[in-house]
């Protein structure tokens, strides 16, 4: 009020030719009823917002009261009464027999200075009974937050069984897997998380029940591959020692063939271990392929000579590798040993090397045997993994042949694979 009040002065010292416009403006910007009277005592104008104020409800009796009630003031004057505390000179009036007074009009008069005399500004407004309306948010406002902390606290709660049940399923499914309950699904529901957690744990279950049957079978495996020895080791021993004359180069020579196979067999299992601890140390050097491979079929050839097994080798001549060498040859043996124990009636091994687009040598070992399954193909260099499921004393090893050429091939950081086909054969091959 009393800046509007400054701002109709200003107006009035500057003639404003839409001084009762403005002024109407004011009264309605700020919901004010506005009386202006000039220095010859005239309404210069007035401006009656909504109606029933004070100063529009009055005679100029009470009007000039309030002038003089301004003047006794310093040219300023408040009132706060209900309408009928102001005829009354009341200064509160009661509300509804409550404990709260109405305040519900405020009334300013304000006398300014001017050039040509006094201007006389009155101002009325209506005001919300407040300590009411305060009583009233205070009650709606605990009711409605005890409301809204019941509604949150349960659906908090709901939202916590929710979440937190699909996590304690998983818990409970996990713990039977450490427990080694390898046929445990995990299930998962709620949200994408746990759908994700539940299929990688139920792969995680799928292959450690695939690692524990295929350390079931490498155990029985290699249990038959030392009993066997072992037995006939013992076996033609007391042989020589009970029966006279038994005691012959031919028994002597059985012996020795026994403990080769069991050599063997131990060398494998070492191998194989220093390939997956990361101990096994390599002899880089640059090694012909040409050159061992050639000198790998000769070899082979000669040993074979009996057995009517036929060795073909194709290349493309001298070709050089950074490599290890014994290791190299180590993975050409296992391959070709493993091409002769599965070639087939027409027992033929081919080895073949060129050189691809990308300049590395390819080396490849190929068999006409039954073949390999297509399910068994990503398995086949998994330690542990036997394709031949029925142990024959004629296809000798225990599976680990492949595990360690992949030992091998990716220390040298070398790729390698196999492509198959039921009753076609199988070609093994590295590139490096």
């Amino acid at each position: 009020m009393t800046n509007s009040a400054s701002q109709i002065e200003t107006l009035y010292s500057y003639e404003s030719e839409t001084f009762a416009k403005d002024v109407y403006a004011i009264a309605l910007n700020n919901e004010f009823c506005i009386s202006v009277f000039g220095p010859d005592g005239k309404v210069l104008t007035t401006a009656d917002i909504g109606g029933g104020c004070m100063i529009h409800n009055t005679d100029m009796k009470m009007i000039n009261e309030l002038y003089n009630d301004a003047l006794e003031n310093g040219g300023e004057y408040f009132h706060r009464a209900g309408l009928t505390g102001f005829q009354d000179k009341k200064a509160h009036v009661p509300f509804a027999n409550s404990r709260y007074d109405v305040r519900d009009r405020i009334l300013y008069v304000a006398i300014q200075e001017v050039t040509d005399g006094q201007l006389i500004m009155m101002f009325d407004a209506a005001v919300e009974p407040v300590n009411v309306v305060k009583g009233v948010i205070t009650i709606h406002l605990l009711i409605t937050t005890i409301i809204m902390t019941l509604v949150a606290a349960f659906v908090a709660n709901a939202l916590a069984k929710k979440l937190s049940q699909p996590i304690a399923d998983v818990n409970r499914a996990a713990k039977k897997l450490t427990a080694g309950e390898y046929d445990v699904e995990f299930t998962g529901e709620g949200y994408r998380e746990i759908y994700e957690l539940s299929d990688t744990l139920n792969q995680t279950a799928h292959d450690l029940k695939r690692t524990d049957m295929m350390q079931k079978e490498l155990i029985a495996n290699i249990s038959h591959d030392l009993r066997t020895p072992l037995t006939l080791i013992t076996g033609y021993c007391e042989m020589m020692r009970d029966i006279d004359g038994e005691n012959n180069p031919e028994n002597i020579q059985v012996v020795l063939d026994e403990t080769a196979r069991l050599s063997s067999l131990v060398n494998d299992l070492i191998d194989l271990s220093k390939y997956e601890s990361g101990s096994q140390k390599l002899n880089i050097e640059s090694v012909d392929l040409d050159f061992l491979l050639l000198e790998t079929v000769e070899r082979y050839r000669k040993l074979m000579t009996d057995k009517d097994f036929t060795f073909i080798y194709e290349s493309v001549g001298p070709t050089f590798a950074r490599c290890d060498k014994k290791r190299i040859l180590q993975v050409i043996y296992n391959l070709v040993n493993n091409a002769i124990n599965y070639s087939g009636d027409d027992k033929t091994v081919i080895l073949k090397l060129s050189v691809t687009e990308q300049g590395k040598n390819l080396v490849e070992v190929t068999d006409h045997g039954e073949g390999i399954a297509k399910e068994d193909l990503p398995l086949i260099f998994d330690r542990y993994y036997k394709v031949d499921k029925v142990h024959k004393r004629a296809v000798t090893g225990t599976g680990l042949g492949l595990s360690i050429v992949k030992g091998i091939l990716e220390s040298h950081g070398a790729s390698y694979g196999v492509r198959s086909e039921i009753g076609t054969g199988s070609t093994f091959f590295f590139e490096i």
